[in-house]
């Protein structure tokens, strides 16, 4: 039997055996895709457009703030002496002295649960930020960061909103992140925090999480890639790569096999 063939055939095993490998490992990656917006400013109609996938595409260009994947203490330390989401507003540096802010509360709702286990792919976060302050300007300019933490894991970014204003205590201002989890989620429970942040500054002027309200606690989530219709599609990745992979081991053993015996 020719050496060269069967050497030939093992290493094309491999090579391939790697890409499927790989491509699946690809899959796992986690992604998602988030917008973000005062609530007021959308409509149902709006909502149902940014999370149905056929329409989001129309709106890419909004989606803003994308995950890092860095986790909150790699994020706080990147941000020690550092500028970052500059104001809009003219305002002297010792504005922020003389305002207080506050995050009032916060809702989320789930949706889109395509194979029924309880575990959702998308889900949104509302928040209301407040303002006090000892100026006659109630209007504070603004940005926040949001978290996930995986059951009671670290901290994980996943959005940054855009800069917004926000008004005294008035719940107008209501801000609203609609995500979806696209791939590498797996059913589990997940937490969320808020960071929320003046424009033109570093530190944080106000934190809200699981610990504050159970609207941000243990959220039942997944992503698309868990989330299939049938079952045995959304858990077969890795079985159907190793069925690929006996398939191939055993197609070139044949060939092998047939070569022995004409030889």
């Amino acid at each position: 039997m020719n050496n060269n063939f069967i050497n030939k055939s093992v290493i094309g095993i491999l090579l391939l055996a790697n890409i499927l490998v790989s491509s699946y490992v690809i899959a796992q990656e986690k992604t998602s895709i988030s917008y973000g917006e005062l609530s007021k400013n959308l409509t149902t109609d709006d909502r149902l457009a940014i999370t149905q996938e056929n329409k989001a595409t129309l709106i890419v260009d909004q989606y803003i703030g994308k995950a890092t994947g860095k986790t909150r203490a790699e994020i706080l330390n990147n941000k020690k002496n550092k500028i970052s989401k500059t104001s809009t507003l003219t305002r002297s540096k010792s504005y922020s002295n003389y305002d207080e802010f506050a995050i009032y509360g916060a809702t989320t709702y789930l949706q889109d649960d395509y194979d029924s286990d309880g575990f959702y792919q998308t889900f949104s976060v509302s928040f209301d930020a407040d303002i006090y302050s000892y100026t006659p300007s109630q209007l504070g300019e603004v940005y926040a960061l949001l978290y996930i933490s995986k059951n009671g894991g670290p901290w994980t970014h996943y959005y940054t909103t855009d800069n917004f204003l926000i008004e005294g205590e008035t719940d107008l201002d209501e801000y609203e992140v609609i995500t979806t989890f696209l791939s590498g989620y797996s059913a589990d429970h997940y937490d969320i925090l808020i960071d929320l942040y003046q424009a033109g500054y570093s530190d944080i002027v106000a934190s809200y999480s699981s610990n504050d309200s159970n609207a941000l606690y243990a959220l039942s989530l997944e992503s698309a890639d868990y989330d299939e219709p049938y079952i045995e599609v959304s858990h077969g990745g890795s079985f159907s790569l190793i069925i690929i992979l006996l398939f191939l081991i055993t197609y070139f053993l044949r060939i092998i096999n047939n070569t022995n015996q004409t030889n």
